[in-house]
């Protein structure tokens, strides 16, 4: 979001984005052949600078380069063509490297640009610096490695062919036609840098950053020398942290080739480095439009126009190759062992080199070497190489790793560091920080809008948490916050819980063991909620006003309870820096009178009533504050409130819904005004106070309507939209179930109007979001005995641009979705004019009905 923060000088904004654009610069003492070196977050971050020691840095360059993917970290390798070597000298599972291994080119032909291809295989290190993919040509003459390259672009894109997969939409995921061809790249600027992308990939140096109040920690980076930073262990966290190149996406991808990918990132690489986002096709879309857009020929930023990505969505730069030239692409693709990389659909051989327990690293001809003639050429630095030497030198002395060095493995090879911090490694990068943010750039501190730390994760959340989170199944528990945590690979779904639960020395202990016998004690916990806790926290969807803290309830299916105890007794002493303050001073209760003032016994109360939070009563200062803010709920039949409103003016009807969906009525204009979900209205400013501001939605995705009467008799379909109407309210009734039904005159015509919740997607997929059906009858009034032959329009739907959804849906730019019935959508008409677009239903023969679906 570009967020410009009123009074903050203009230097002090470039300055923070240009660091952010600026943090992948090579520091001018590094290394020279670094240029065209491949790029590994964990080990350029923390190895190359001595944080883990170079065996440790080996091994993470062994699996991210897919070395074991033909040498095997064990002590033979599997494939046929291995040397001979005893099965006693093998490494046991859990100290074997595992390849990340490449993309997956099933369908490569689909994905990739031919032309990109051919260049990229010839040259991977001068078309993408920074690539982990080797150079296998680099010591041949360059007309071979341009016939090579060639003919391999050419079996990849005319045999591996697959289908993009179908995406189904539901009535809470929409799917649009061709989704991929209606990307906003402002929208994806903003998904980008909000999202987390931006914590291991450089920004744009134009980007506006919010001015951001500094942590203690951050202060005094400032103020220290190198020299003093360094003797205080603060060199880390001041040094600039390297991007992960993205290269240049527009020459390789279409739209819809980078929007798929995007999408469901595990398709084509399941080592998931990329993680999954788990974006929605709109997101996705938008994200790829931006990515294009400023990753283009000339570099980022450069807003070229794209020649690579087309607008049909497919690859381009490739012309048509005889079977010849696919035959020796796939003889090439075969002889250079690229199938142990990659995954194809057609069959490939796969040769096993010698394991690593047998490789000489010193050899002048092997991988590790400066010989032009070595068949590999990954383009190493130094360090690089002496990091890799020092892994295959610890595997052929035995050097086994220690559950710690095999979680670190994992959080480095997946970049969790970028991000997270645990005891003093990773942690977002100090000139990245201020791109992380909570909505409505609430202050929350640090705390609040940076990435939690992992620092004894292992014993605060339960295993089935944590593999929830990584897995993308967890609900959010800081909604507060714009960061999203990303879905990871099975792999590391399954390994990374027991590892945090065993370094961390999380025993299994159960609830009873912890708290003893905690029977009827729930009512005493909803007592001390508030001695503090409904200041920042909510409960069940529920909190004081303004506060936005970490929902407690289902806290037993989360938190460890030892951890939640400790936590509460002493919480600066369990996580460093931490805003939560402590309650227990001096080991002693704040209310002496509930169960003996025994502070662990207070714990204990607390945490069933959190756990069986909500089927107890929310803490007394919340319902106090429910009833004093005259909040209404529509509970079994609807709320009609007529009150001032925003966007429906001094006329406005309010109507909610027990389904938690509601809307506004302008009864001056005459229109739907606005729709929200969740929380409906608080009735105190439109019942006591004469000077109360407009009434404001209490519930979220509020979403305004396009304003303007909804109904016109136009002399063509081609005439502008009036801007006014002869139009007058003639008030409602309440009909079935208590829905309001508004009636209003126009032109010679009566209108009856019933909006109610759509029912219709939710029988569908109950996960489906709550939207609203509006039910429209036009017919002459009781004095005009026909309509004589006269069109009367309506305006289902306007923007400043609408995109078909599918044959009977359009959505505007502010997310509004309409579906007509089939009948009427086929009659429908889309009119451009103005700067506008409108979505027209001509009215023929009264009385006439319309049936609108609206969702957003």
């Amino acid at each position: 979001m570009h967020i410009l923060i009123a009074n903050v000088p203009i230097a002090v904004i470039f300055w923070a984005a240009l660091a952010v654009a600026e943090e992948s610069r090579p520091d001018p003492e590094d290394h020279r052949d670094r240029a065209t070196a491949p790029v590994v977050a964990g080990f350029d971050r923390f190895a190359r600078h001595g944080d883990i020691d170079g065996i440790q840095g080996g091994r993470l360059l062994l699996s991210e380069l897919s070395c074991t993917a033909c040498h095997s970290s064990g002590g033979a390798a599997a494939g046929k063509n291995a040397p001979d070597a005893k099965s006693s000298d093998k490494s046991p599972p859990d100290q074997q490297i595992a390849p990340k291994g490449g993309p997956r080119l099933h369908s490569a032909g689909r994905r990739y640009s031919q032309a990109w291809l051919a260049e990229f295989i010839a040259s991977p290190h001068r078309v993408k610096p920074g690539t982990t993919m080797p150079d296998l040509l680099g010591s041949r003459p360059l007309q071979q490695r341009q016939e090579i390259s060639r003919a391999i672009a050419a079996f990849l894109t005319h045999t591996q062919r697959a289908e993009y997969p179908a995406i189904k939409a539901s009535g809470s995921t929409p799917v649009r036609f061709e989704f991929w061809n209606h990307g906003d790249a402002n929208r994806g600027s903003e998904i980008f840098h909000s999202r987390g992308c931006v914590a291991c990939h450089s920004s744009g140096a134009d980007r506006p950053v919010s001015e951001t109040s500094s942590s203690p920690v951050d202060a005094l980076l400032d103020e220290l020398d190198p020299e003093e930073l360094e003797e205080m262990g603060l060199a880390g966290a001041a040094r600039r942290v390297d991007s992960i190149p993205l290269g240049r996406l527009e020459a390789k991808y279409a739209r819809k080739s980078l929007t798929h990918f995007l999408h469901d990132p595990a398709l084509t690489r399941p080592a998931l480095r990329m993680p999954d986002f788990q974006l929605s096709t709109s997101d996705a879309a938008d994200l790829a439009e931006y990515l294009l857009t400023t990753y283009s020929l000339d570099g980022p930023g450069s807003g070229t126009s794209r020649s690579g990505a087309s607008r049909s969505g497919t690859p381009s730069g490739g012309s048509a190759n005889d079977a010849a030239l696919v035959a020796k692409g796939r003889q090439w693709f075969n002889e250079l062992n690229c199938s142990s990389c990659h995954d194809t659909s057609s069959e490939t051989a796969k040769v096993e080199a010698l394991p690593l327990s047998a490789v000489d690293a010193s050899a002048g001809h092997g991988c590790l070497s400066d010989s032009p003639h070595r068949s590999v050429h990954y383009s190493l630095d130094r360090v690089q190489r002496d990091a890799i030497g020092d892994a295959i030198g610890g595997i052929q002395s035995g050097r086994t790793f220690t559950a710690t060095e095999q979680l670190d493995g994992i959080l480095l090879a997946t970049n969790c560091y970028g991000c997270h911090q645990r005891e003093d490694m990773g942690g977002v990068g100090r000139y990245r920080k201020s791109f992380f943010e909570t909505e409505g750039h609430v202050d929350l501190g640090d705390e609040g809008r940076l990435p939690p730390p992992l620092t004894g994760v292992g014993r605060k959340l339960t295993s089935a948490h944590l593999t929830n989170v990584l897995s993308g199944k967890a609900a959010a528990v800081r909604p507060y916050m714009q960061i999203q945590m990303p879905r990871f690979s099975p792999d590391v779904t399954r390994s990374v819980p027991t590892l945090f639960a065993e370094v961390d020395q999380a025993h299994s202990v159960s609830e009873k063991q912890v708290f003893g016998d905690a029977a009827g004690l729930a009512e005493a916990g909803r007592e001390l909620m508030d001695i503090g806790c409904v200041q920042c926290h909510a409960f069940a969807g529920n909190s004081l006003p303004g506060v936005v803290g970490i929902d407690l309830s289902k806290i037993g299916s989360r938190i460890q309870p030892a951890w939640f105890e400790e936590f509460l007794l002493d919480p600066g002493a369990v996580k460093a820096r931490t805003r939560m303050p402590t309650f227990f001073i001096d080991g002693k209760s704040p209310r002496p009178d509930l169960l003996g003032g025994d502070p662990k016994r207070q714990i204990v109360a607390m945490w069933m009533y959190l756990k069986a939070l909500p089927k107890h009563s929310l803490p007394r200062k919340i319902e106090r504050s429910r009833a004093e803010s005259y909040e209404l709920d529509p509970q079994g039949q609807p709320l009609v409130l007529r009150t001032f409103m925003k966007a429906a003016g001094t006329h406005a009807i309010a109507v909610g819904f027990a389904e938690d969906v509601h809307f506004s009525y302008d009864a001056e204009q005459v229109r739907l005004a606005t729709a929200w979900r969740g929380k409906f209205l608080d009735a105190r400013g439109t019942w006591f106070v004469r000077s109360a501001p407009p009434a404001e939605p209490l519930g979220k995705d509020v979403v305004d309507f396009p304003s303007g009467f909804s109904f016109a008799k136009l002399s063509g379909k081609n005439e502008p939209w009036p801007l006014q109407s002869a139009v007058r309210f003639g008030g409602y009734r309440l009909g079935d179930g208590q829905t309001p039904e508004f009636f209003y005159r126009y032109g010679g015509f009566e209108v009856s109007d019933q909006i109610r919740p759509a029912g219709s997607n939710r029988a569908i997929d109950p996960e489906a979001k709550p939207g609203l059906q509006r039910r429209l009858t036009i017919a002459p009034s009781q004095a005009r005995e026909k309509a004589q032959a006269e069109v009367v329009w309506f305006r289902a739907l306007s923007g400043r641009g609408l995109q078909r959804v599918d044959d009977h849906t359009m959505r505007n730019e502010a997310g509004v979705m309409v579906s007509l019935p089939p009948s009427l959508a086929s009659d429908a008409y889309v009119y451009e004019g103005d700067g506008m677009v409108e979505w027209r239903v001509p009215a023929r023969e009264f009385p006439f009905q319309i049936e609108v679906d609206y969702s957003w």
